[in-house]
């Protein structure tokens, strides 16, 4: 998830791909190689390389090359989906879980909800039940969603599960989790982030 582009074209090029994704404004090769992680003079390399085949558009700004990724080209969207893997799984998962019986809230957190996550990451998911989870089906459907995601994006996941009033008692201690969930998680079922209210 931190950056599935490199995961298919791994190496410089992967990666010069992904900061020009990344940058919406032209900038240097040297500013390019910066953002990207390489020598500049392996960004120079390929960014002419890539100005050949179109994908990479060159301007002049006084003495310097300025440089930005030709979004018209055919390839320039394929490129782009790469890079939005992680709000293409937000959606899978709100899609998964849109259906379920008996769920208040469910939170993508951790690694995979911030930039930074690679392919050793765990996928972290927060289920939260209106009652219980223990009712019928409901490990089920947990068993059948971890098997789900880990088809998706090739990572381990890691289910936490609270029934509503289990979480509530987080919320009242103040739990790490909590305050995690509310900085960076990513909420997947409507009306969810009610249950991240302290109880007047």
């Amino acid at each position: 998830m931190g950056s599935p582009l490199t995961d298919v074209i791994p190496g410089a090029r992967g990666q010069l791909l992904a900061a020009l994704v990344r940058l919406h404004e032209p900038v240097t090769v040297r500013a390019l190689a910066r953002h990207a992680g390489v020598a500049p003079q392996t960004a120079l390399s390929v960014v002419n390389d890539l100005a050949v085949a179109g994908l990479v558009r060159t301007q002049r700004a006084g003495q310097a090359q300025l440089v930005s990724l030709n979004r018209a080209h055919a390839l320039a969207q394929p490129l782009i989906a790469l890079e939005q893997t992680r709000d293409r799984l937000t959606e899978m998962l709100r899609g998964e879980l849109g259906g379920w019986v008996g769920l208040a809230g469910a939170w993508l957190f951790g690694p995979a909800a911030r930039p930074g996550g690679d392919r050793r990451s765990v996928i972290d998911l927060l289920l939260v039940a209106s009652t219980s989870t223990e009712l019928p089906g409901w490990r089920e459907a947990t068993g059948r969603l971890v098997l789900l995601v880990h088809s998706w994006t090739g990572n381990q996941v890691q289910l936490v599960e609270h029934s509503r009033g289990s979480f509530a008692l987080l919320i009242r201690g103040r739990d790490r989790l909590v305050m995690t969930i509310r900085e960076a998680g990513i909420p997947l079922v409507p009306g969810c982030q009610n249950l991240l209210r302290t109880p007047s």
